[in-house]
């Protein structure tokens, strides 16, 4: 399973949080969105594969779902 991870930047670098989407198309659309000139806002996409299986699904979970920076 291939997944699109956007993750927001603020000012400064800090982080606004990630968003996953099931489409390149929704996850680059979602960066425009977000991307602001003026308030130096941007976003990055990060293809995120996930071995469809039991044990692949509880390793992207585990890797993506619990880090504390998860918005």
């Amino acid at each position: 399973m291939r997944f699109y991870k956007v993750h927001r930047t603020h000012e400064g670098g800090t982080s606004a949080g990630f968003e996953y989407f099931t489409s390149k198309r929704e996850a680059q659309r979602a960066v425009v969105a977000w991307h602001d000139e003026r308030c130096e806002q941007f976003a990055t996409v990060e293809v995120v594969d996930v071995e469809p299986t039991r044990q692949g699904i509880l390793r992207a979970l585990n890797l993506y779902a619990k880090h504390p920076d998860t918005g």
